[in-house]
């Protein structure tokens, strides 16, 4: 009896297609006045089946229904000929083996391995924000004074203008209550040397523009 009918597992539970069984029990009604006429013996959407459209022989697509196996047991017996009887007998068997140890065991590992899966994503993932943090945190936590934001960055400035944007960006920050540190070292040419971070660099110098 292997294979009777084709058999989904892509649900939580195994289903088979309405109109595959319809057809295997040699239903003489139509599907679609068939499959109504049975919901009206208790069946509800969305615990004993769900809707959905296939592509009929004719090119236009057409209702199909997944079936949990315990509702076409109960289709099965409703037609009370011999072909309902085997099938019936046929997801018995297919209902035993889904629920033997070896199988619930078997979906219990693969839920467990998933959810290790997306638990590992997650980490890695809050891993990559953490570190594009880091990195945006350690940027803006970069000092320069203003003898060696004009050599790294070549502004070629001269000594008066490195003398004039020091006080007008320490006025900036000041006024703004950004951080100014000042440098363990003197600078010969300036005296104390303050330092400033990137981001109030980058920002007073936009407005200077």
């Amino acid at each position: 009896m292997n294979n009777l009918i084709p058999i989904s597992y892509d649900s939580v539970n195994p289903t088979v297609s309405g109109r595959n069984l319809h057809e295997a029990l040699n239903v003489a009604t139509p599907y679609k006045d068939w499959f109504p006429r049975m919901c009206e013996y208790g069946f509800k959407e969305g615990k004993d089946f769900s809707s959905n459209m296939r592509e009929s022989t004719g090119g236009r697509p057409s209702t199909d229904h997944a079936v949990t196996i315990t509702m076409a047991k109960e289709l099965c017996m409703l037609q009370r000929s011999e072909m309902g009887r085997k099938f019936r007998q046929y997801f018995i068997s297919v209902e035993e083996a889904w629920n033997s140890p070896e199988k619930v065991m078997e979906r219990a590992l693969q839920i467990a391995h998933q959810r290790a899966i997306e638990a590992e994503r997650r980490i890695l993932a809050l891993a990559e924000t953490n570190e594009t943090l880091e990195i945006a945190l350690n940027s803006s936590l970069q000092f320069y004074t203003v003898a060696k934001y004009n050599k790294v960055f070549h502004k070629n400035w001269s000594l008066t203008e490195c003398q004039l944007i020091g006080k007008q960006l320490s006025a900036y920050c000041r006024s703004r209550a950004i951080e100014i540190r000042a440098c363990e070292t003197n600078d010969e040419r300036f005296g104390a040397v303050n330092s400033y971070p990137i981001t109030a660099w980058e920002d007073f110098l936009e407005v200077l523009q």
